[in-house]
């Protein structure tokens, strides 16, 4: 088994719906269902061509990624007050419903993992992603002996977050470092998301124009999976 358990522990959070694996992509698009974003996957983030696997259904959507060299990425879109982990008071403003969702990831997600044995939030803090603001964290992972394949002996692994609100949505673009590196982790997760596109394009729209950093975005309008 290769070193994507911690990310494949994840991958059956949210959604039973749609599913599929789109084949290895090093160039072009990717649109998520609904409009949610669109995504360059020649983007700098990616070391090659990427692997991907994604669900859906009426409250969001998941897609997980992993580069030629193994790393993994996750994006996940949430549509608030319908999705649980994103349930928000009437009165949350854009920051605190990120710092919301966070907390709910680490409450709701991380501790209830199966595999997990514990995590803690290393850190956490607003930053500016060249396309907004966003909540940034690490989360200390240690993995149960026993959940990890046999070659590994090591069991605390680091997965960051970005989390921000466009819309109806909440979106969470995640990776995981086997070594706790803040920087390079917010450097990492901030380029991923000047390489999206909110709202997205229509998965037909294959005329579309790379979502690179400076390219305006739009109100995200409400749709389904």
């Amino acid at each position: 088994m290769q070193r994507s358990f911690t990310g494949l522990v994840l991958a059956t959070l949210f959604l039973a719906g749609c599913a599929s694996a789109p084949g290895p992509q090093g160039t072009g698009l990717y649109h998520a269902p609904a409009r949610a974003y669109s995504l360059a996957l020649d983007s700098g983030v990616f070391r090659g061509p990427v692997t991907m696997t994604e669900k859906c259904d009426a409250r969001g959507g998941t897609l997980n990624m992993w580069d030629a060299t193994n790393r993994f990425f996750r994006i996940d879109y949430l549509k608030i007050n319908q999705h649980p982990v994103a349930t928000i008071p009437n009165f949350a403003n854009e920051r605190t419903i990120d710092e919301l969702v966070l907390n709910n990831y680490q409450r709701e997600v991380l501790s209830k993992a199966a595999g997990v044995a514990h995590n803690e939030i290393m850190l956490s803090e607003f930053v500016d992603t060249g396309r907004g603001d966003a909540m940034f964290s690490v989360a200390s992972i240690d993995m149960k002996p026993e959940a990890l394949p046999e070659q590994l002996s090591a069991t605390t692994y680091y997965y960051g977050f970005l989390v921000f609100t466009r819309g109806d949505f909440v979106y969470v673009l995640q990776h995981r470092f086997d070594a706790y590196q803040p920087d390079k982790m917010k450097n990492l997760l901030s380029a991923l998301r000047q390489d999206m596109l909110v709202p997205g394009l229509l998965r037909h729209n294959e005329s579309a124009v790379k979502a690179a950093q400076g390219v305006p975005e739009e109100p995200v309008a409400p749709g389904s999976c």
